[in-house]
């Protein structure tokens, strides 16, 4: 699966992912960054690696729901996975933050990487 986030500013702006309030980890197997410049626009393409290994998991896995009263929704827990990898109805996988940030500030934008097809 495949990532973009695009942005520009003055002074230029220099991109980076995070995750769960932490800066993606260096691990090149899982996750892969690519940055480049085009005029005024800074772009970056992250690409998560081993998303069918994911969904096959996953489509194993056995799991229960339960209630999430903060957002008012069904939350699927999966066993032998960690807390913060579990994820909502909507199959979102995880939560991924573009941070655009220069000398003058930073912006953050929130993407959501979800499964299609983990039906059994």
């Amino acid at each position: 699966a495949q990532l973009r986030c695009r942005a520009q500013g003055v002074p230029g702006v220099q991109l980076h992912w995070e995750r769960q309030g932490h800066p993606l980890p260096p691990d090149k197997a899982r996750f892969q960054e690519h940055q480049w410049r085009e005029g005024p626009w800074t772009s970056s393409l992250l690409t998560v690696t081993n998303i069918t290994l994911d969904r096959a998991r996953l489509r194993h896995q056995y799991h229960h729901l339960n209630w999430d009263q903060y957002k008012n929704r069904r939350r699927h827990q999966y066993q032998n996975w960690h807390q913060d990898q579990n994820w909502d109805q909507n199959q979102t996988l995880g939560t991924f933050v573009c941070v655009a940030q220069n000398l003058l500030g930073t912006v953050r934008r929130r993407l959501q990487l979800q499964l299609a097809g983990t039906g059994t």
